[in-house]
């Protein structure tokens, strides 16, 4: 028995050993990757010290970390920015739906600047701009070296004058050129219109702060006898907005269930979950949502929140996939902000929207769009599926 006891002690003694070779392997480790971290601040505040002591010429250190955090933004996503005093407020003009210029909403990728929508009845929406469009130049500059920023530079300016752009249109042969009077823009979030056998028609431009009370309000406006029989939510070219009136919107129609979760990256655990609650209209109503490629950001996640409650049917063409999700992120000293993209969206189910979009129910052709909404094809094709859903359409 003694030497079974001896092992015993012996094996006791190599697990000890063992646990404590890991314990110090692991401080080994944290002590490694921390001071690779800390490398990193150390060797950008050493870049500062030896310019600062040996540039030829006096610096301005401001302008110094200015452009510094520029160039650790450059290497994010082009979302991602720093923005002077006069972009925030032009920012939270955008959000008001009041601003100066021709009323489109651009993204950048494969290293080409491409249209999301023009914004109804703005200058850029009666020049015949159109989702999909690929900006290659503003008046004959290419824009082949700009980032965002400096593209949005070149286009906006003064009610009143004008600016050129050079587009390549999926289907042309040779670049279109287009000439646009910028304005002072005042945004109608909402326009909304009762159809034949009482369809309400809501047109959502754009989510601003106030959308969600507008769409009720027009929808109480036309159904005080209590006669509304269904509703067309019309998404088309909204490239999106504020994630709170998104919310706010597809809380109107929804009575429990989550509306979109954000998340750093898919599998991970949500970083916030939007819920809906009882406060809902239309509870007996059926909607039809229709979006295309012109639709994005705010706009796809109320049209994937329906879709996966199967609280609504979906018309039309995929949407643009934009489902990032930006916060705005004050630096300190500096009087800038940062921009930065901080998470993405996933409807309720659990789908992506970033980069893959909203694939609708019912499938129409771009082409099929119509400038006057009376002869209207997908329109038409919305008024149609809620036949379908007996609504009292015969």
């Amino acid at each position: 028995m003694q030497p079974k006891a001896k092992l015993s002690s012996i094996s006791q003694l190599c697990l000890l050993l063992s646990i404590l070779s890991g314990v110090l392997l692991g401080v080994v480790a944290f002590r490694y990757v921390n001071k690779t971290e800390v490398k990193a601040e150390a060797y950008v505040a050493q870049a500062l010290d030896q310019i600062r002591d040996h540039y030829v010429e006096e610096i301005d250190e401001r302008a110094l970390a200015h452009s510094a955090i520029d160039g650790m933004l450059a290497q994010l996503d082009h979302y991602s920015i720093l923005l002077d005093p006069t972009q925030l407020a032009q920012l939270q003009e955008n959000a008001e739906g009041a601003f100066s210029g021709v009323g489109i909403e651009v993204d950048q990728r494969s290293g080409n600047f491409v249209v999301i929508a023009p914004i109804n009845d703005s200058p850029a929406y009666h020049a015949g701009i159109k989702a999909g469009d690929l900006i290659d130049a503003v008046n004959n500059q290419s824009t082949a070296d700009l980032d965002m920023n400096q593209l949005a530079e070149l286009i906006k300016g003064q009610p009143g004058t004008d600016v050129k752009l050079t587009l390549m249109r999926t289907g042309a042969a040779e670049p279109l050129t287009v000439r646009i009077t910028r304005a002072q823009l005042a945004i109608e979030s909402v326009k909304a219109r009762l159809l034949d056998d009482h369809l309400v028609h809501a047109r959502v431009t754009k989510f601003q702060r106030s959308t969600a009370q507008e769409l009720s309000a027009a929808v109480a406006r036309f159904g005080k006898d209590n006669s509304v029989r269904g509703l067309i939510l019309d998404l088309r070219n909204n490239p999106g907005g504020l994630l709170s009136s998104a919310v706010a919107v597809a809380d109107l129609f929804l009575q429990r269930g989550v509306i979109v979760t954000t998340r750093k990256h898919r599998g991970e655990p949500a970083q916030q979950t939007f819920r809906a609650t009882l406060n809902n209209i239309l509870p007996n109503q059926s909607i039809a949502v229709v979006i295309n490629a012109g639709s994005a950001s705010a706009a796809e996640v109320v049209a994937a929140a329906l879709q996966d409650h199967q609280r609504a049917i979906l018309v039309g063409a995929r949407s643009f996939g934009k489902g990032s999700v930006q916060t705005i992120m004050p630096t300190l000293g500096l009087q800038q902000t940062i921009k930065l993209t901080t998470a993405e969206y996933f409807s309720p189910q659990g789908h992506r929207i970033n980069e893959v979009g909203v694939t609708p129910d019912v499938s129409i052709e771009e082409s099929s769009v119509a400038a006057d909404d009376d002869a209207d094809l997908w329109l038409e094709a919305a008024i149609a599926e809620l036949q379908k859903l007996n609504l009292g359409v015969e």
